[in-house]
């Protein structure tokens, strides 16, 4: 089983995880593999910088029109995603990443055995398939506007802060354990 983590992209230029994203792929990974990057997954990712707020929101509003609205980046999304090469994947999503996957998942030749956890989930409509097992804060207010779906664990996070979050790291431990999703 591969364990992958798939967000939206605060850095377009960077794909290396936060040191708390990396902490909570360590504290699930459980003899799995890790993908040590986010999406894309290039290899290398190149160095962790952290974006402040209003960049990191500007960068993700297009990633998220362009996913919208672009054939072929949704293309490219879901080609990113089968190159991962391991059938039995869990991807863990933060916010609009639960939108990416969404958008590419009608595109995926196979998508029987992609299990998901979403934090902080911002995303439309899910096609027949998608079923994540969704974590959200009671205090995210992005997440309770931009997810209308079911949420199976609530938390008491900011909306930038699941992967740091005690509560947080022991529900995606015991999802990903128990498969209690998909």
């Amino acid at each position: 089983m591969t364990i992958a983590w798939l967000s939206g992209s605060s850095d377009p230029r960077r794909s290396a995880l936060s040191p708390a994203e990396s902490a909570l792929l360590d504290a699930v990974a459980g003899g799995r593999r890790v993908v040590r990057a986010n999406f894309p997954w290039p290899e290398p990712p190149g160095t962790f910088r952290a974006v402040g707020l209003p960049l990191a929101s500007v960068r993700n509003a297009v990633q998220f029109w362009r996913a919208r609205l672009s054939r072929p980046y949704r293309a490219f999304v879901a080609g990113r995603v089968s190159q991962l090469g391991d059938p039995d994947l869990v991807l863990i999503t933060g916010s609009q990443g639960l939108e990416l996957l969404r958008l590419g998942w009608p595109l995926l030749a196979e998508t029987g055995r992609i299990r998901v956890v979403a934090l902080g989930p911002v995303a439309g409509r899910l096609p027949p398939g998608l079923r994540p097992f969704v974590v959200r804060s009671r205090a995210d207010a992005i997440s309770r506007l931009g997810w209308h779906g079911p949420v199976d664990v609530l938390c008491d996070c900011s909306h930038l802060d699941y992967a740091a979050d005690p509560q947080v790291r022991a529900a995606v431990a015991a999802a990903v354990s128990a498969s209690k999703f998909r």
